[in-house]
C-alpha cells in the first residue's frame, strides 16, 4: 500500500478477505470500506462505475469487486488522473486477472496477493516451520541431519486427522464439532453455487456442476484426465472444460504440473488435479470422519490433498518464489511434490501415511535422482512417524509435524 496505488487481495469466499480488508480500514491505513454484496453498492457499481467512485472519498476498500468488473477501469482512470500510492485496496472471490477484458486493464499499477486458507502453524498461532528452506540447501541426508538437528515429536496422529478433516477455511478449521464442521461446509456449498458462480457465468444446470466437484473431489491428488471426467460427469468437452475454468477461477480447485528438465526424459505430460482445500475435499466426497475415509481407501489421497495446500501456503509467504511440481514417469515412478525456487536444488518430498518408511517407498525419489543428478537436493519422505530418520545417503523421513505442525524446531 506504501508503493502502489491499487492493491489487490483475492481468493476463494470465506478465507478471511474481507476481515483482513476491514482490519487494514481501521488501522493506520484509513480506508473507507464498501462492499458489493451490498445490493444497493453494487447497483450503482453496476449503473455508472465513474460516479461510483467520484461519489467516495480514497483511500478506498471495495469488496467483492469481481462482481462489477468494468469498475476495474473507472478504477484504472482514477488512478491515471491521480498516481499515488494507496488509493485502492480490492479484494475479490474469484481471480479478476483471468476475467474476460480484466488482466490488462490494471497492470503495472496493482499489487496482487492471494489469500490461502489458514495453514497449521497459523491456525496453531505458531511460527511456520523452516524445515522445507533448510532441506532445499542440503544435497544428501547426513547435511539434512545436521541441518534439522536431533529431532523427537509427540505422536500427533489424531491431530494430524482433525486438521486434514477441517481443512483450512477459519470457520471449518476452529469448529467446535465435526457436526458443527458439517453444516458449514453444507452452506459453504449452496453459497458458493448460489452467488460465485452465479455472478460469474450463466450456468442452466447447477446439479451438474454441484455433481462434477463431487467427481474431482474423489479425483484429488491423481493425474487430470478429461475425457474419463466428461464420461462421468456426462458432460460435453467443451462444457467441462469451461466449468473446470470456472473452478479455477473461483479458487476451488488447481493443477499441478508435470516437471521437466533437460535430463529427465519421457516423462507424463497431464497435470495432476487438486482440490484448494482438505476439508472442503473430505466433505464433498461423503467423508466426514477418519473411519469413513479409511473404508473409502483414501486416506492417502487427502493427506496427499492437505500437504498440497499447507505447500501453497507456506511457499506464499517465502520472500522468494519456489515453484511446485510432481514427477512422473512413464513407467509410473512418482515423487509427490517437486520444489524449485532460484538457485536452490530441486528437493522432491514424497508423501506416505504409513508411521514406517518401507524400500519402496523410495522407487519414486530414486528415479527422479537418476534423471537429474546433481541437481537435486536430499530426498525427503514426509510420513506420519515421530522421528526424523536417514534412511540411506540421500533421504531422510521426516515426521508431517516437522514440515508443517506448529511445533516443529529446525534451528
Amino acid at each position: 500500500m506504501k508503493r502502489f496505488p491499487v492493491v489487490l487481495l483475492s481468493g476463494a469466499r470465506q478465507v478471511g478477505k474481507s476481515t483482513l480488508a476491514r482490519s487494514l480500514a481501521k488501522g493506520n491505513w484509513s480506508g473507507t470500506y464498501v462492499t458489493l454484496d451490498d445490493r444497493a453498492s453494487l447497483d450503482a457499481a453496476l449503473l455508472d462505475p465513474d460516479g461510483f467512485l467520484a461519489a467516495r472519498a480514497t483511500p478506498l476498500v471495495i469488496d467483492e469487486v469481481q462482481k462489477a468488473p468494468d469498475l476495474l477501469r473507472a478504477v484504472k482512470k482514477a488512478v491515471d488522473e491521480r498516481r499515488r500510492p494507496g488509493r485502492f485496496l480490492l479484494t475479490g472471490s474469484a481471480n479478476v486477472l483471468t476475467l474476460s477484458t480484466v488482466a490488462e486493464r490494471l497492470s503495472g499499477r496493482v499489487a496482487v496477493f492471494y489469500l490461502e486458507p489458514l495453514s497449521w502453524s497459523e491456525i496453531s498461532r505458531a511460527k511456520p516451520s523452516a524445515a522445507i528452506q533448510l532441506l532445499l540447501g542440503a544435497p544428501d541426508a547426513p547435511s539434512a541431519l545436521r541441518a534439522l538437528g536431533p529431532l523427537a515429536l509427540p505422536n500427533r496422529r489424531r491431530e494430524l486427522q482433525k486438521r486434514v478433516l477441517s481443512g483450512g477455511y477459519p470457520p471449518a478449521a476452529l469448529a467446535r464439532s465435526a457436526e458443527e464442521r458439517r453444516q458449514w461446509f453444507a452452506g459453504y456449498q449452496a453459497t458458493y453455487l448460489e452467488r460465485d458462480i452465479r455472478d460469474l457465468a450463466n450456468i442452466e444446470h447447477l446439479p451438474e456442476f454441484n455433481r462434477l466437484l463431487g467427481l474431482l473431489a474423489l479425483r484429488s491428488a491423481q493425474l487430470l484426465n478429461l475425457s474419463e471426467v466428461a464420461r462421468e460427469s456426462n458432460l460435453r468437452m467443451m462444457t467441462l472444460r469451461r466449468y473446470c475454468g470456472l473452478l479455477e477461477t473461483t479458487f476451488q480447485i488447481f493443477r499441478l504440473q508435470p516437471y521437466f528438465s533437460n535430463r529427465a526424459k519421457r516423462l507424463v505430460k497431464s497435470p495432476k488435479l487438486y482440490l484448494s482445500d482438505s476439508g472442503l475435499t473430505s466433505f464433498l466426497s461423503g467423508a466426514d470422519s477418519w473411519a469413513v475415509l479409511e473404508r473409502q481407501g483414501r486416506t492417502g489421497a487427502l493427506v496427499e490433498t492437505w500437504v498440497a495446500g499447507e505447500l501453497r501456503r507456506f511457499l506464499s509467504g517465502l520472500a522468494i518464489r519456489i515453484d511446485a511440481f510432481f514427477f512422473r514417469s512413464h513407467d509410473g515412478h512418482e515423487v509427490d511434490f517437486v520444489l524449485e525456487g532460484p538457485g536452490t536444488r530441486v528437493l522432491g518430498i514424497e508423501v506416505k501415511l504409513a508411521s514406517r518408511v518401507t524400500p519402496r517407498d523410495l522407487a519414486g525419489l530414486s528415479k527422479m535422482r537418476d534423471a537429474l543428478g546433481k541437481r537435486m537436493a536430499v530426498g525427503v519422505v514426509a510420513y506420519g512417524g515421530t522421528e526424523l530418520v536417514g534412511i540411506d545417503r540421500y533421504t531422510v523421513a521426516v515426521p508431517f509435524g516437522a514440515l508443517f505442525g506448529p511445533d516443529a524446531p529446525p534451528r
